[in-house]
């Protein structure tokens, strides 16, 4: 069995207690500053990568929300009643927020214009 010396128990205890002082230092204080930045790093990456898929949203978007208007007409000239005044808001919500995504590429540099100002 190998005899530690009093001096080299003090030094590997100095060592450890360092080295326990690191890693709560890395924990405590460096994490809360790196992590913010890579979570906001991985979602602009993922934001970017969405982007591509606009347009195929946007049209998928514009037949559901048609799909939604044509069911609506059907129901009501089939059972001959006036849709529910809250349908017809979800519906006009809808359609106003996806005449808004059409025309945002129009609408885009004046938004930018007036948030810098």
């Amino acid at each position: 069995m190998l005899k530690i010396k009093s001096t080299e128990r003090t030094a590997c205890g100095a060592a450890l207690t360092v080295a326990a002082g690191a890693v709560a230092c890395g924990v405590c204080c460096v994490l809360p500053f790196a992590l913010p930045a890579v979570a906001l790093a991985s979602a602009g990456s993922i934001i970017a990568w969405l982007g591509g898929f606009q347009f195929w949203a946007t049209v998928l978007a514009a037949a559901i929300v048609a799909a939604a208007w044509i069911w609506i007409i059907v129901q009501s000239l089939r059972t001959e009643a006036k849709p529910a005044r809250s349908t017809l808001y979800m519906m006009g919500t809808a359609t106003t927020v996806l005449l808004l995504a059409l025309l945002w590429s129009h609408i885009e540099p004046f938004v930018v214009q007036a948030l810098k100002a």
